[in-house]
């Protein structure tokens, strides 16, 4: 079911904007510390286009994502990354550890929204570089083939599927 935002209720988009507002307004907050009150104006201004942006790029209703599921995938995206940087940092600097590159195909959730997000998240896995998004696949440029990379994009996929409302 496709959702434009001609057929939203105005009172789903006002909750929308006020909702994205306030983090956006937040996280502003937080990076700036505070300071630069005195171009609060200009901010205000700022963050009101840019969630006006927001809403019109991913309308209200588009992307259910369970809170409780990213706050269970957050620390294993925080372990995969490091353990991904890790991996990177020993091929760099210690030549000695054994690389045999290659490509794997992984075949495309009917989601498009898992899919998209899969592809951001494959490069962070040990054993990865890049990954290039197809028609009716991914391809991914693996470091080393005798790595269990195809294991551990099947785990991240998992895990994608349980952040999102029903998946």
């Amino acid at each position: 079911m496709k959702i434009g935002n001609k057929n939203l209720k105005i009172s789903i988009l006002i909750q929308s904007f006020l909702l994205r507002f306030g983090i956006f307004s937040a996280g502003w907050f937080v990076l700036v510390g505070g300071q630069q009150i005195s171009d609060i104006l200009f901010v205000i201004l700022f963050i009101a286009i840019t969630t006006v942006i927001s809403i019109y790029s991913v309308p209200p209703g588009q992307w259910l994502i369970s809170p409780l599921g990213i706050i269970r995938f957050f620390p294993y995206f925080v372990i995969t990354a490091l353990r991904g940087g890790w991996d990177v940092a020993r091929r760099v600097f210690f030549r000695n550890i054994p690389i045999d590159p290659g490509f794997i195909t992984i075949e495309q959730d009917r989601d498009p929204r898992k899919t998209l997000i899969l592809t951001w998240i494959i490069s962070l896995l040990p054993g990865t570089a890049s990954t290039v998004l197809t028609e009716e696949s991914i391809i991914v440029h693996v470091l080393d083939n005798k790595l269990p990379v195809t294991k551990e994009i099947h785990e991240l996929q998992n895990r994608i599927h349980k952040m999102f409302i029903g998946g």
